[in-house]
């Protein structure tokens, strides 16, 4: 498919997400993103809408940030912040969206729902699998503390995938998986400031279970 498109990415790795942007071949795109050796599961083409113009997906991130804002990954680089292309909706929300765009302007004809295939098919249920059996190894406690490497409060809680969620308290904005800095830079900060060791050897989910005795203790 060589055509001018807005699309719809989904991951395993990341299900609550959603990557929304524009290509001029999507198939590459998504060929070259699959080409990260760190990514535990492909991404694939939930869904594309066919445009006229290049970039025309930047009107459309507007529109979403200008009705929810909270829902766009960000995350600050030397003191700039910056977006990203992920979501946090359901690829079924992530549809709506283009399907209330395309009926709008009479445009459906342009929108178009890819369906899995059986290897995608397969990483989706294994990688739920997984989180079931994350979901019952892991119950996080929901605590609020502090850390000085970011100078913020934040609380804490196991999210309905059984993920480790930390959020702001002030904003409510989760803190992501791929953020600058860390979960695991809060939380291991956190311990020292608390007159811990912090062992950076420790995976992030040892380290909020040591963050939650010694905050509940």
């Amino acid at each position: 498919m060589n055509k001018k498109v807005i699309y719809i990415l989904t991951n395993p790795s990341f299900p609550q997400y959603v990557k929304i942007g524009y290509a001029d071949d999507v198939i590459d795109r998504v060929d070259r993103l699959n080409n990260n050796p760190g990514l535990p599961y492909s991404f694939r083409i939930y869904a594309t809408y066919e445009v006229n113009e290049r970039l025309d997906d930047l009107k459309l991130h507007k529109m979403i940030d200008a009705l929810n804002p909270t829902l766009r990954t960000k995350e600050e680089i030397d003191g700039k912040q910056r977006k990203r292309e992920f979501y946090a909706m359901s690829a079924e929300v992530a549809y709506n969206i283009f399907e209330a765009m395309a009926e709008i302007s009479g445009t459906k004809n342009r929108l178009h729902l890819w369906k899995a295939d059986a290897k995608q098919k397969a990483e989706e249920e294994n990688a739920e699998e997984v989180r079931e059996l994350n979901i019952n190894r892991h119950r996080f406690k929901e605590i609020t503390f502090s850390s000085s490497l970011t100078g913020k409060t934040y609380y804490s809680k196991t999210n309905p995938d059984g993920s480790l969620g930390i959020f702001e308290k002030d904003t409510t904005e989760e803190v992501v998986s791929f953020s600058n800095p860390s979960k695991k830079q809060i939380v291991r900060t956190a311990l020292i400031d608390l007159g811990f060791e912090g062992d950076n050897t420790k995976t992030l989910y040892q380290l909020m279970h040591q963050l939650e005795k010694a905050v509940l203790k």
